[in-house]
């Protein structure tokens, strides 16, 4: 039985369904608790009755919504019959205003208020609300109609009905700021990996091409001095793909990848992208084109110690090309890119394994 509310209970994947079995399940409390004490009072059969409508109604519209999904629907139904029926014949019944029967119409106002949103909730706001006031009015003018009960049970009446109400407000609205909070998170962390994934290869974890555009026109365009950009293009893939296959030619641009992207990390607030098929751009900020070039040198040595357990005898290498972002031969992002790439289609015809500068 535990289990099988456990897995229900998981299965509420959205706020509106967890609320609203929430608040059916503290009004059932509520419910049985108020016909319990009705019945302990014996301020009459009528009341009895009317909470044992209550504790129907809930366990009925429990079925309904679970079978047909329609929870929104469902929480107005109850709100409504609750707060327009049942609790102004419960007021009458159980000593009008000498009960707690005030309290359980604020309860009622409060249930509303976290009903799903739009013109039916106004609506019935209004109508609830009128209701509650010409019951007061009705009261008053005829006490009469009103069911007496003794001192003795108007004490009873409040302190049993304060803590319950109390404990179900309390529970209530703790369940709703945490599992506010708990969206907010789900959300914050939607949005952030959904960012992740707009800006980042899917292969590499690398920054993918659209953000390096974004680094390049944001950042390094408004101050091109001292940057420089350096694309490296992984020699002989088209080969090393005949021979090995696609799977393991993935990993080799992952390993290139993962080498390239600690160098990121050491520059600091710089940008290493994968830039597509088997090449890599990082945009390196350095004081010098000899630093860059060192750096680079460095990149190229480095992968050439990488090696594979499953195909020892494989040499993987890289050649590069270095360029000032500072150039006056660039006037835009696009056409740096593209000098870059094309004088590494030139170069890497013939001199591979090499650093060059433009």
């Amino acid at each position: 039985m535990i289990d099988k509310l456990k897995k229900f209970w998981s299965a509420q994947d959205t706020l509106e369904k967890t609320l609203f079995w929430v608040i059916m399940a503290l009004c059932s409390v509520v419910g049985v608790c108020s016909t319990i004490l009705s019945a302990y009072e014996r301020v009459g059969m009528a009341s009895v009755i009317v909470g044992s409508v209550c504790c129907v109604l809930f366990v009925v519209l429990s079925i309904f919504a679970y079978n047909t999904h329609l929870y929104a629907s469902c929480h107005l139904v109850m709100c409504g019959i609750v707060c327009m029926f049942l609790q102004p014949m419960l007021f009458f019944a159980c000593g009008g205003f000498a009960s707690a029967m005030p309290l359980y119409f604020l309860a009622g106002i409060l249930l509303l208020s976290l009903g799903p949103t739009g013109l039916a909730k106004r609506i019935l706001f209004v109508i609830s609300l009128s209701v509650f006031l010409a019951t007061f009015l009705i009261a008053s003018l005829y006490p009469q109609v009103v069911n007496p009960i003794s001192h003795e049970m108007i004490f009873v009446d409040m302190t049993v009905s304060l803590v319950v109400l109390g404990l179900g407000v309390f529970a209530l609205g703790s369940y709703v700021l945490r599992a506010y909070e708990r969206e907010v998170v789900e959300k914050k962390n939607l949005v952030a990996k959904l960012d992740f994934l707009a800006n980042h290869d899917s292969l590499t974890g690398l920054s993918n091409r659209r953000h390096l555009l974004d680094y390049l026109g944001n950042i390094v365009w408004m101050q091109r001095n001292g940057y420089y950009i350096v694309m490296y293009r992984i020699n002989d893939m088209d080969q090393l793909r005949e021979t090995y296959g696609p799977f393991f030619c993935d990993g080799i641009i992952c390993d290139v990848g993962r080498l390239i992207g600690q160098m990121e990390l050491l520059g600091g607030g710089e940008c290493v992208a994968y830039f597509g098929n088997h090449d890599f751009v990082h945009v390196m900020q350095v004081e010098s084109e000899a630093e860059a070039l060192t750096r680079a040198e460095k990149f190229r040595e480095d992968v050439t110690h990488l090696s594979w357990a499953e195909h020892p005898d494989i040499n993987v290498t890289v050649s590069g090309i270095v360029a000032a972002c500072n150039s006056h031969g660039f006037t835009n992002t696009t056409q740096l890119l593209q000098t870059v790439y094309g004088q590494l289609s030139h170069f890497n015809v013939t001199d591979k394994d090499t650093i060059r500068k433009i």
